[in-house]
């Protein structure tokens, strides 16, 4: 026998008597066709009845579920790791469903409205990420405007934000970076006091120090740049995993919203249904 599975509850739930939304209905200021939705129905009194049907519905399947349950011998399942362990009785999982009091005030606090908010703000952000990716392949231009090194070896680089990256031996940058902070320096002004400071810190430690610069135009790509700087490193191999994997992302983000849109649907279509049939 399987285990009950309350991870989807929250957005499922109704039953109410005809009576209480008879009553409930005379106080409704607002007709089914223009009702618009929102998180504001959970502290709407006149939405208090068919929320109760709804959230009766959505418990539906698990007080049935639990009902069984009492009719049969208590059952063992198999843990993952092939550990065996009795499953929860009826009463554990009568205690796993909140009262419609309890179920309401949760709403408030996270409703679907929020889930789909965040879904949103997560597909959006997974799409700006392939995004960002696409744009940034190996043959095009990087974003280093400042390369520190010595010899053959990189001791850092300055990209074209003003953001600092350091290798082994090269913490001094890191300094300069965080002095930058606190002066409050930014865009160009902030890159140019790292270049000037930089330069003089490192060249303490390395009396070869080179400095090379570039612009916009004279950018290298990102494939020189490993080429250069970072012989051993397979950027076309890199390049493929983590456009796939953000592809990836993409993919279940955008799952993972249509599944929060289609339960905020069904909830709602159901809720109007019952308006459109309760007396006016």
């Amino acid at each position: 026998m399987s285990a009950i599975n309350t991870n989807t509850i929250a957005a499922t739930p109704t039953a109410s008597s005809s009576s209480a939304i008879a009553s409930a209905s005379a106080n409704v200021a607002m007709t089914a066709k223009n009702f618009e939705f929102g998180e504001e129905i959970y502290s709407d009194p006149a939405m208090r009845p068919y929320l109760e049907q709804y959230y009766n519905k959505s418990y539906a399947p698990m007080r049935d579920r639990i009902a069984a349950m009492r009719e049969q011998p208590p059952a063992t399942i198999t843990t993952k790791d092939g550990t065996a362990a009795q499953e929860l009785s009826p009463d554990q999982y009568e205690k796993m469903i909140p009262s419609f009091d309890k179920w309401l005030e949760m709403q408030q606090q996270l409703s679907a409205y929020d889930f789909n908010d965040q879904s949103a703000q997560m597909l959006e952000h997974a799409k700006q990420s392939v995004e960002t990716l696409e744009n940034r392949a190996p043959d095009s231009p990087s974003d280093i405007r400042v390369v520190f090194s010595n010899g053959n070896q990189i001791l850092g680089y300055i990209d074209k934000n003003g953001g600092v990256a350091s290798h082994s031996g090269a913490s001094a940058l890191h300094a300069v970076s965080n002095k930058a902070n606190e002066l409050g320096l930014t865009g160009q002004a902030r890159a140019d006091y790292i270049l000037r400071e930089g330069s003089k810190a490192l060249s303490r430690q390395y009396p070869n120090l080179e400095v090379s610069q570039y612009t916009n135009q004279t950018a290298p790509t990102r494939r020189e740049v490993s080429q250069t700087w970072y012989p051993g490193h397979d950027i076309d191999q890199d390049y493929a995993t983590a456009l796939s994997e953000a592809r990836n992302h993409l993919s279940q983000q955008q799952a993972t919203h249509d599944r929060v849109q289609s339960n905020m649907r069904d909830m709602e279509s159901y809720l109007l249904g019952l308006m459109e049939q309760s007396p006016a």
